[in-house]
């Protein structure tokens, strides 16, 4: 049954989708040999960092349901970046009808031989965002010492692209 989401995590899974997306067309205009160079002490290349993310972002989901979105193609074909953002559109897709569904103090229980977890929900949601800042910020760190210019891709520069959702509104004082 469908429930209606706190309004704040409703915008941070569509925060994340923004960033992965704004991020994911800043590196398909990059030369190849920027997307596959090792960054050290991250999860790889820039690919390579993608591919971690929305393949956790997908597995955050089976968590919850016990299964989770499936790409159209294979991880181990080394699929395009355009691929790789359709698929995070359908995670995020995925992950606001969770939200809609699974309120964030439901039980998530997860076993394995010798031992099992239990916990919220909320964790996973958590867990969706922070995870996300953390590899965009260490493929945005590579790429501005590249010298590759970005945008802002914070809660700022989230809010500046959607400022009804904020009803934010910017007003110049005269005389100041």
């Amino acid at each position: 049954m469908a429930r209606q989401p706190e309004p704040t995590l409703i915008e941070f899974v569509r925060y994340n989708q923004w960033a992965n997306q704004q991020l994911l067309a800043i590196c398909l205009k990059l030369d190849e040999s920027l997307l596959t160079v090792d960054i050290q002490g991250t999860a790889g290349s820039i690919r390579q960092t993608f591919e971690h993310l929305l393949r956790a972002e997908a597995g955050f989901l089976k968590r919850i349901h016990g299964t989770g979105p499936q790409p159209s193609f294979k991880w181990e074909d080394e699929p395009s970046l355009a691929q790789m953002a359709d698929f995070a559109a359908e995670v995020s897709e995925a992950f606001m009808s969770t939200i809609q569904h699974v309120p964030p103090t439901q039980n998530v229980h997860e076993e394995a031989p010798g031992w099992t977890f239990d916990y919220q929900a909320r964790l996973i949601f958590m867990s969706l965002v922070y995870h996300g800042i953390a590899h965009r910020t260490d493929i945005t760190t590579f790429l501005n010492n590249q010298g590759v210019a970005l945008p802002e891709l914070d809660v700022w520069g989230y809010q500046e692209a959607y400022p009804d959702r904020f009803q934010a509104k910017l007003a110049k004082v005269v005389g100041h």
